[in-house]
């Protein structure tokens, strides 16, 4: 496996523990407000890093399965949420993970026409 992709796997990775952690932390708004002024944007710019992330782990998956994934991934985090005291499941997170799951894929096209 060339190193480009195990970075890419280990960066992937890690931002699945991190995005997990903070998605399930017991008082979210109680971290600095750099990481808690806005949720919905947060959402959108941890999935945009994820589809990114992921696409260069795994170059030969197909796209839609990339998105199958990460949807899958956010709906996984939402339903765990549900059942926390301390946290709720909202649908409009859903829909900001979305919208990062297409600006990613949006960002790689024009990277792809540029080279």
């Amino acid at each position: 496996m060339q190193l480009k992709i195990k970075l890419f796997l280990l960066l992937f990775y890690t931002a699945v523990v991190a995005i997990t952690t903070l998605a399930f932390l017991p008082d979210y708004d109680a971290l600095p407000p750099i990481v808690s002024f806005s949720d919905l944007l947060n959402h959108t710019v941890a999935f945009t890093t994820l589809f990114i992330l992921l696409r260069f782990a795994h170059p030969t998956l197909q796209v839609y399965y990339t998105f199958g994934i990460l949807l899958t991934y956010a709906f996984w985090i939402e339903l765990v949420q549900y059942f926390l005291p301390t946290r709720f499941a909202s649908w409009s997170d859903i829909g900001a993970d979305s919208v990062g799951l297409v600006l990613g894929f949006i960002i790689l096209r024009l990277l792809q026409r540029k080279s």
